[in-house]
């Protein structure tokens, strides 16, 4: 019959104290200073490629267009949102823009 795999934990959690003191004592340790004088090393070219692309993700929101955005709280009657909500996803685009793209013609319309 085969062993049971532990889990990392398990593992951890089976060993002495004298083993997990060995075990946490590498995270203990100070980093040595870099040129800059902070911790570490600076990223290699494919690392900070990596880190380009993980932080474009973390920027979330709209982008900036003209002098930015302003968050507004309006009321409106709930079917008329859930019908925007579902035609803003038929048409692939977010609710701010097809908000923003309305507010654009009836004014370019009125103007």
């Amino acid at each position: 019959m085969a062993k049971k795999k532990l889990s990392g934990y398990e593992r951890f959690m089976a060993l002495s104290d004298e083993e997990k003191e060995a075990e946490v004592a590498v995270y203990d340790r100070e980093l040595p200073a870099g040129k800059d004088g902070l911790p570490g090393r600076p990223l290699t070219p494919k690392q900070r490629l990596r880190w380009n692309k993980i932080r474009r993700r973390l920027q979330r929101g709209r982008p900036k267009i003209g002098k930015g955005i302003k968050r507004v709280m309006i009321s409106v009657e709930i079917d008329l949102l859930e019908s925007a909500d579902a035609f803003a996803k038929k048409n692939h685009m977010k609710r701010s823009e097809m908000i923003a793209k309305a507010l654009k013609t009836i004014m370019s319309k009125a103007g």
